[in-house]
């Protein structure tokens, strides 16, 4: 079943006007259909009940209420260098199950907070256009840049992806818990001030087998397998 955005919200209508308006078009829907809308944090069935140049009438049938995701992921990803690059991770960790994405600013990342800050817009859209593609109940959180030597392990398990430390792989880390956190380091690694503190505030190196991984790839696949190993 699709999934579009309310524009806005009128007692028990949602209304769909400007882009999403033109997505119901480009979808072939007509009045009596049935949808799913995203209004105000929640997913609702609805019914199309109008549909005219400027407006799509939806009437609510009943909240989806969705099934709780355990374990949580958090990931930080250290900024590529090539911001850009950024977008393409938004939209694949959020497919993959992420809670939140924390950009990181460490010694070889990007290093502009303004202009990180400036991009959040950006990725917060783009992370909603995502949740109308793969289902996920609510948007990837895109939170604030933080620096790594100011990040502190909040979740039960803490990782670290370390292309050095193959000693231990994705199977050897605690499984059945909670919360993860995994941080993401820039193109060329981090470095090994940067290992010592994270392994100092009780950050678990780890490698993904079986090859070296770009940056902008290894925290959609490391994300995906916490999520499906922990679960």
């Amino acid at each position: 079943m699709e999934r579009l955005i309310c524009s806005h919200r009128k007692g028990n209508l949602f209304i769909l006007s400007g882009q999403e308006l033109k997505h119901l078009r480009a979808l072939r829907l007509k009045p009596g259909d049935a949808l799913e809308v995203f209004c105000e944090g929640r997913v609702f069935l609805c019914t199309i009940r109008s549909l005219d140049r400027s407006q799509a009438l939806c009437q609510i049938e009943e909240e989806i209420v969705p099934t709780p995701l355990k374990p949580t992921v958090i990931l930080y990803q250290c900024v590529p260098v090539d911001i850009r690059k950024m977008d393409d991770i938004v939209d694949s960790v959020s497919q993959v199950g992420a809670e939140r994405l924390v950009p990181v600013i460490s010694s070889r990342s990007f290093q502009n907070e303004r202009v990180i800050r400036e991009r959040r817009d950006r990725w917060e859209r783009l992370a909603l256009s995502s949740m109308k593609q793969c289902k996920r109940p609510s948007p990837l959180i895109v939170d604030e840049p933080i620096s790594l030597e100011d990040l502190e392990k909040r979740e039960e398990v803490g990782l670290f992806l370390d292309s050095f430390s193959i000693e231990r792989g994705i199977r050897d880390i605690p499984l059945g818990r909670d919360s993860y956190g995994v941080l993401v380091g820039p193109e060329g690694g981090l470095s090994v001030e940067e290992v010592k503190g994270l392994e100092g505030k009780g950050f678990l190196p780890v490698f993904i087998r079986p090859y070296i991984m770009r940056s902008e790839i290894a925290g959609t696949v490391a994300v995906a397998l916490v999520i499906n190993l922990a679960c």
